[in-house]
This record gives C-alpha cells, structure tokens and sequence, in this order.
C-alpha cells in the first residue's frame, strides 16, 4: 500500500514539472498584418515630413517647337525669272523695310523698261501734238473734234507710260535706264530667318518657292502638342512657362492664344499655340522648348513629398507613423504629380506623418 502511494506521488510531481511554463523561453509578440516596428537605430535611418492639406495646383509638362509669329512674317517670292548677281543680306541677319536684299538680272524686266522708254517718247509726242492741236483750235483752223482726238491720244500714252512705271516701281527696277535689273526688298522690319538664294543662281519665272523669309522676333510662337486625355484641362489665356536647352535655367513666360480644332490620328494630339514677348531675340525659330501649362484648381486636397509614395503590385501605399516606433503601410489613392509633391486624393489625414526618406526599407519589413 505505502509502495502504491509513493508511485502516485512521483507521477503527480512529473505532471506538474511538466505543465510549468519553461521560464528561460521568450515570449514573441508580432504586429498586425501591415505595422512594422523600427529600433532606436533604424529611426536615425529614416527621414519623416508631415501631410498637409494644400490647394491642388498642376502643372502639365508639353514638348513644343519655336516658330514665327506668322502675322509678323513677311515672305519674298521671285516675282520675274533671271541670274542671281549679287545677295546683300545673310541668314540671320536683322533688316529694315526697303531695304535692299538681292539684285537679279532679268529679260522681263529689260523688256519693261524698254516699253517703259518707248512710253515715254510716245507720251512727249503726243503731248507736242496736243499742244500744236490746242493752238490750231485757238485760232479757229482745227475744228474741235481734232482736239478731243489729240487729248485722247495724249490721255492713252500718259495712262500707258503710268502702267508700266507702277510695274517697274512692283520689281523695285530703274526707270532711268534699260540695265534689266529687278531688286528685291526687305518687306518688313525683321531678322532673315529663311535665305534660298545665292549668287548665280538661276531663277525660273515659275518658281514658287520664296527666297527670303523675314521675320519680326519681338514676339514668336511655340507651337506645343496636347494628349486627348489633357485636351480639357487647357484653355485660351492659360499661363505657361517655357525652357529651352539654349538657355540651360532661364524661363521664359507666356500665354495660350489658341488651341487647335484637329485631333492629329496618329499621335492623338492637338496643337496648340502659345504666344511669346521675345524682346531681345533669344528664342529663335526652330528650338526645342518644354512647355509648363500651370492649372489651378479650387480644390483642397492632402500633398505629401513624392519620396514617400510607394508602388507594389499596382497599387500605391505610404507608411504612416503610427506611435514614435510603429509604421503602417497604408494604402492610399493618388492625384496629380506636381514636381516633388504628390497629391492624395483618399487614404491620408492632414497632419500624418509619412516617411520620405527609408520608407522602401520600412515596407519590406512589413508583415
């Protein structure tokens, strides 16, 4: 009986042993799904900004091209074939209305100031025969039907010598001797910014293609390509701002003075023109520029530095303090990117508090 006791007791004091909880075990405590918990020395790793709440201004980035300000454009078309013998003007070079281009040697235009001499002689006899008319008539020899036949000659040869003189006056050629020269003048008050055109060159009648092209550059357009998908966020009187790679930090302001009727099939875009002040001639046509269409919009939304956005499997997240070493990955939905900012259209209060700096550690520590 005693043995059976003893046995008991034994079995008893094993069970209890066994049931005990192992004091030298650590007890682990895991966060929930989406928290991490950062030591002392990761916080020194990370850097913190706080969400606020902000008016939602955008700026939409364009690529676009210098052009002319084509009601500032005056184009010289060859109005008479001939020889190029002599250009007095180089490409890029600035002018003044009237002045004097390129001299062309022309048949036409000798033809003209033949006619134009034959005219003249015509005109100065006819007036010699209206003055010897007139004094027949005074003294009752010539009836008055010679004289109105003597003033219509007169009136036909004057009418003659004035048409061929405003056709030399068109091709800027001498009306003083037959040397067949057409002179081409500066149309406007500009720079040359197109030159087609060399000595020696032959001209035929026929041609259509100008040969100078001047243009004012106090003010120029650049003529920028939109996406369908921003057609509405644009309108006519929009501020702008335009770079260009000549002038590496210098911008250049402007404005929308149009925006264009026909979507292009193949890129999906549309043109629009943005009208320039160039006072001093530094945007030149045929630069590259980059266009910044300022939008603002009335309404209120939380901005957040773009550092501390997140992107992982399509979605977008932000890891927001939650105590001083607790982080949660939060999923928020974004707005418009507007340079080193971002704006949050859902997910983020004003005032949280977002890791900007190390928030791509933080993320993959969470469970």
């Amino acid at each position: 009986m005693k043995m059976r006791t003893h046995c008991f007791i034994a079995a008893t004091l094993v069970l209890l042993v066994s049931c005990e909880p192992k004091k030298n075990e650590e007890t682990t405590v895991s966060n929930p799904p989406g928290i991490i918990s950062l030591s002392n020395a990761q916080l020194h790793n990370i850097a913190t900004d706080t969400a606020k709440t902000v008016k939602a201004d955008e700026d939409l980035t364009l690529t676009g091209k210098i052009s002319f300000d084509e009601s500032k454009v005056g184009k010289v078309y060859p109005l008479v074939g001939g020889n190029v013998i002599r250009v007095n003007v180089s490409l890029g070079d600035q002018v003044r209305k009237g002045q004097l281009l390129a001299t062309i040697r022309s048949t036409d235009i000798s033809d003209l100031q033949s006619q134009y001499s034959v005219a003249l002689n015509n005109q100065a006899v006819a007036k010699k025969n209206l003055d010897i008319a007139q004094e027949l008539y005074n003294t009752n020899v010539n009836s008055e039907t010679q004289l109105l036949a003597s003033k219509n000659e007169y009136s036909r040869t004057q009418s003659e010598s004035n048409r061929l003189l405003q056709a030399l006056a068109v091709y800027g050629a001498s009306t003083s001797n037959a040397d067949g020269l057409y002179n081409v003048y500066a149309p406007i008050d500009g720079y040359v910014v197109e030159k087609n055109v060399n000595e020696e060159m032959e001209i035929r009648s026929d041609n259509g293609t100008n040969i100078f092209t001047v243009s004012s550059l106090n003010t120029v357009w650049v003529l920028a390509d939109v996406y369908e998908s921003d057609l509405a966020k644009i309108n006519v009187g929009d501020e702008v701002e335009v770079t260009t790679l000549a002038y590496e930090g210098k911008i250049f302001k402007g404005k929308i003075g149009l925006v264009g009727n026909l979507l292009d099939p193949d890129t999906k875009t549309m043109k629009i023109r943005i009208e320039m002040d160039n006072p001093d001639a530094l945007l030149k046509p045929g630069m590259f520029a980059v266009v910044k269409v300022h939008i603002g919009t009335p309404e209120v939304v939380i901005a957040v530095p773009s550092s501390s956005v997140l992107f992982d499997n399509n979605k977008t997240y932000v890891m927001v303090r939650k105590t001083t070493n607790l982080f949660e990955k939060r999923l928020v939905v974004t707005g418009a990117n507007a340079g080193k900012k971002t704006f949050i259209k859902s997910g983020l209060q004003n005032g949280d508090i977002v890791i900007t700096e190390g928030s791509l550690l933080a993320a993959n520590n969470t469970n």
